[in-house]
């Protein structure tokens, strides 16, 4: 079994349809977030920054419609919103779940989309009438849990770009040549032969 490089799941190389060979070397993905991650790590913290961009003011009005007693009859508004954020932001989770459930392989992807989605489905049905439902909207819930979650992927992303930063940095400091004492005689000679 392979490891993803990203989130260190096991992935098994004969089955796996995601993988990019870099250095000769060969990498195996859980998810194609991985995968973007790996090959383009500036463009996936890009993109996850636009997606928080939208996620965070519609959570935060979501969550103001919900708890706040005037605006509590305006839940066409919530799910409007709700919808936004389910589909653009966690966009993402639904295409690693399908990655996850082509490769055969159970991700946090998939309980994300799931869980977020029976909150979503169950609140429009509850919005829309169905017969047999009634109770609470549950749009708050799946918006916060999307934008959390994404919040939590940005963070560990925009982490590793700066550890990667720092690395680069440290490894320009290495001199290309080292001064080494052989048979008590010394001689200069490049890094990689120490």
């Amino acid at each position: 079994m392979a490891t993803d490089p990203i989130c260190g799941m096991a992935v098994d190389p004969a089955t796996a349809e995601l993988k990019l060979v870099r250095d000769n070397r060969t990498f195996y993905f859980c998810s194609g977030s991985c995968l973007r991650q790996f090959a383009e790590p500036a463009a996936e913290l890009a993109r996850l920054r636009r997606r928080l961009a939208v996620a965070w003011p519609l959570a935060v009005v979501i969550a103001v419609l919900t708890y706040s007693t005037p605006f509590a009859d305006w839940p066409w508004v919530a799910a409007a919103a709700a919808t936004v954020v389910q589909f653009y932001p966690g966009l993402g989770y639904y295409r690693g779940t399908w990655d996850a459930m082509r490769s055969r392989i159970w991700n946090m992807d998939i309980l994300i989309a799931v869980g977020t989605t029976v909150a979503y489905v169950y609140s429009v049905a509850v919005l829309v009438g169905v017969r047999g439902l009634s109770g609470a909207y549950y749009f708050d819930a799946s918006s916060l849990i999307v934008t959390l979650i994404l919040t939590g992927n940005y963070l560990e992303h925009l982490t590793r770009e700066r550890a990667r930063g720092t690395l680069r940095a440290v490894h320009e400091l290495v001199p290309p040549t080292a001064t080494v004492v052989r048979d008590g005689a010394e001689r200069v000679v490049p890094v990689g032969e120490v």
